[in-house]
């Protein structure tokens, strides 16, 4: 069940999706009803999941939109009872409604914790014949952690919650609890996890699909490509002399004679503010610091060491992969004090995305062309 959700992850939700059914993927999960009626307007034709928010008003388009809602409080069920009891005697009737319950066994976000079960439930059975529990979820909080006490305790609180919906005459068919830490760990389909009630049906892979996963080993990790490079060019090159001050409140200050590029791209493209003075770029496959504060618009970077002096117009790679060489996502992560999934979440509007297949661009997006 890939996870396409922030724009899948910042790379584009239409184009990534399209391809992830290609390659067979059975069903989608999203976060809110918005991305989940863009992928239809993609042509995805594969059921959707929406884990997250869902107001009472926009019920009629995820319905309309042939979506599949989560349930995950009292008050939530309550108003998709109210809203499917509301839709009776307009029209044609419709067919029974797939949902899934999202069980909360720790991460304490969304979901139904043991003791709101029963009256959840309830709510369920007053909907017969409108609605189907046709899955059952959560989320693990520390997965990258196998052996865990915290993971182990969220597993046996989710196996209560899946005997117990299930002994209320639910028979729920789709069982999901890996996210992309857990699916590489095989840490709820290892043979030692297998009973009669508990069978994982799908996993959710997320930053898996796009990039390393933190918390990992790099054994664990050596399946997992780079899918994006994030890439600028050099606008000009200029050599100052030693006690020039770079940049906003003058941080960077030349101790030498210095050679700097100034690289058309800051913290509104997604160039994070905190690799100021810490993070590098790629420029000829070599890294080079970043030289003072990442502006809006531009970051100047430490030239001087490079063989050739760069031109106009010469790739730079904020991350990604330049030639043999690689500037992680995740090692950009460390060094911004931040997790690699606001680095691609942040990559910002105004970046055109241009998509490859076999090294060629099949597709280029920007918002504004």
């Amino acid at each position: 069940m890939p996870v396409v959700k922030a724009d899948a992850y910042g790379h584009g939700a239409r184009h990534v999706a399209r391809r992830l059914a290609e390659e067979g993927a059975p069903v989608f999960a999203v976060a809110v009803v918005e991305e989940g009626l863009e992928l239809r307007r993609a042509g995805i034709t594969q059921p959707i999941l929406v884990m997250g928010w869902i107001g009472k008003d926009q019920l009629g388009s995820l319905v309309d939109g042939g979506l599949t809602p989560n349930i995950h409080s009292v008050e939530q069920a309550e108003e998709m009872k109210i809203f499917l009891e509301g839709e009776e005697g307009r029209g044609e009737p419709r067919a029974p409604l797939p949902v899934h319950l999202k069980l909360d066994t720790g991460m304490t976000r969304l979901g139904v914790r043991g003791e709101e079960l029963p009256p959840v439930l309830d709510r369920l059975d007053a909907m017969e014949g409108k609605i189907f529990l046709e899955g059952v979820f959560q989320n693990f909080a520390s997965a990258e952690e196998p052996g865990g006490a915290q993971t182990e305790t969220q597993l046996r609180i989710f196996l209560e919650g899946v005997k117990a919906i299930r002994a209320a005459g639910h028979q729920p068919s789709i069982i999901h609890t890996d996210n992309s830490a857990a699916t590489l760990l095989r840490i709820s389909s290892s043979p030692s996890k297998k009973s009669s009630l508990f069978e994982i049906s799908h996993v959710r892979p997320g930053l898996a699909l796009y990039a390393r996963v933190p918390g990992l080993s790099s054994e664990q990790n050596d399946s997992l490509s780079d899918v994006m490079s994030f890439v600028s060019v050099v606008d000009q090159v200029k050599t100052v002399p030693p006690g020039t001050r770079v940049g906003y409140g003058g941080m960077f200050v030349a101790g030498r004679t210095t050679t700097l590029a100034i690289v058309p791209a800051g913290f509104a493209d997604g160039v994070p503010r905190h690799l100021s003075g810490l993070g590098h770029v790629l420029i000829g496959g070599r890294r080079c610091p970043i030289a003072g504060r990442v502006s809006m618009d531009l970051t100047a970077v430490d030239v001087t060491d490079l063989p050739a002096r760069p031109v106009r117009g010469e790739e730079v790679v904020f991350f990604g992969r330049q030639g043999d060489a690689r500037l992680g996502v995740d090692e950009v992560a460390r060094a911004a004090g931040t997790v690699a999934w606001e680095i691609l979440c942040g990559v910002g509007p105004r970046v055109p995305r241009i998509i490859l297949s076999g090294g060629e661009i099949v597709a280029r997006e920007s918002k504004f062309l």
